[in-house]
């Protein structure tokens, strides 16, 4: 802050000067100062206010003293800031020139340094905005199964396809057994017939005997050949009855064999279906997915995250590498600051970029140059006002002497 002084009560009126120190490591951003800043400086409110001291009281000169004193501080600590800064501002055109008296066959060297950094500074910033299908603790989780992954993931789709067959046959045997427990009904109704078919032969076979017997008893008529008729039909029923019903029973031999067989293959598919499930469903566990498809994805997402990762990494060993190789050239042609232009790499390339950056310099150096320039005028008028004060009172030079030696001030 440049401090400045009026009235006599020895209250300070404080104005914000602007900062030129540069923020981050590119020093070379444009001065947000503009000709409002400029215009501030030389405002009257700027300027310091003469100040009329009354020599014959202890107070007033006293403070006038310790008021100049403490203004020939302020510039001077101001001065020392600002001619470091201008220093360095000096430094940096003076770089520029360095940098235009290349030869060309060297300065293709540095062309060519800076376009690398340029491209590796653009692919480092895509790297960084991409964004990834996986999440970083899904990416933990698979890079800690990564060297089984690829056998696991064979393992699990072969898994999932034969857990389909595996459906796929119990379906089959379900309906199969069905098929056979339908059969073995339908076996047992034609059983269930040929019964009715026997009891309705013989109430048949007994009712005719009984009835021709009566007929004969009271017709005394010859009926053996509705007798030998009777017989003869009862024989027949009782042969239909016999092969049919032998028939029957084969038939539900050999579907409870069916059926034996079914159930007995369903059992073992339906262990198979358990202990093929239970090993999927722990995978799935294990890797925290849902489906195989599910796992694919994620390792392929891992792939190529690795991919980009790896070739961020390379990126970043090329791009610090060829800072280096560009500072190392920059030093070799004696550049002051060489680490500054690995923020400024389009302006070595570019000549309208390296044009706008001495512009700014040069006015940053000007606005230096009046501040400084502002300050000396400050520190000189207050030294002046000090040795017009003594000149003026000569028996008081003893008292101003210590008052200036006690903040370090020796005229």
């Amino acid at each position: 802050m440049i401090k400045l002084f009026s009235g006599r009560n020895g209250k300070k009126n404080k104005t914000q000067r602007p900062q030129d120190k540069a923020e981050g490591n590119n020093r070379f951003k444009k001065e947000e100062d503009g000709p409002d800043k400029e215009r501030e400086y030389k405002s009257p409110e700027f300027k310091s206010k003469e100040k009329k001291v009354d020599y014959h009281s202890t107070g007033d000169r006293g403070d006038f003293v310790v008021d100049n004193c403490e203004q020939i501080l302020e510039t001077s600590k101001q001065l020392e800031e600002l001619k470091t800064e201008y220093q360095a501002v000096t430094s940096y055109l003076a770089d520029i020139q360095k940098l235009e008296r290349i030869p060309s066959d060297e300065r293709e060297v540095l062309n060519d340094t800076a376009r690398k950094i340029i491209t590796f500074t653009r692919e480092k910033a895509t790297y960084q905005t991409n964004s990834k299908k996986i999440t970083d603790a899904q990416f933990k989780h698979i890079a800690k199964y990564e060297d089984v992954l690829p056998v696991e993931l064979k393992k699990m789709k072969n898994n999932e396809a034969y857990n389909n067959t595996i459906k796929t046959d119990m379906k089959y045997l379900e309906g199969e057994k069905d098929a056979l427990y339908n059969q073995q009904e339908e076996i047992v109704s034609k059983h269930a017939y040929l019964k009715r078919i026997a009891a309705v032969t013989c109430v048949l076979v007994v009712i005719l005997f009984l009835l021709f017997i009566v007929i004969q008893h009271y017709t005394e008529a010859d009926l053996q050949i509705p007798f030998l008729m009777t017989i003869v039909m009862a024989l027949v029923s009782a042969l239909y009855i016999f092969i049919n019903s032998d028939r029957n029973k084969k038939e539900m031999k050999l579907t409870e064999l069916k059926l034996n067989k079914a159930i007995g293959l369903l059992n073992k598919v339906k262990i198979k279906y358990i202990n093929n499930t239970n090993e999927l469903d722990y995978s799935y566990q294990k890797y925290m997915v849902t489906s195989y498809a599910q796992l694919q994805f994620l390792w392929e997402q891992y792939l190529k995250a690795k991919e980009e990762e790896s070739r961020y990494n390379n990126n970043t060993k090329e791009l610090e590498l060829n800072k280096r190789e560009l500072v190392k050239e920059l030093r070799r042609h004696c550049l002051k600051d060489s680490d500054i232009w690995v923020y400024q790499t389009a302006a070595i390339i570019d000549g309208k970029e390296m044009g706008g950056v001495r512009d700014r310099l040069d006015v940053r150096r000007e606005k230096l140059k009046e501040r400084i320039d502002y300050n000396n005028n400050l520190k000189e008028k207050s030294i002046e006002e000090i040795r017009k004060f003594v000149s003026q009172k000569p028996e008081n030079r003893e008292e101003v002497t210590q008052k200036l030696r006690k903040y370090g001030i020796y005229l």
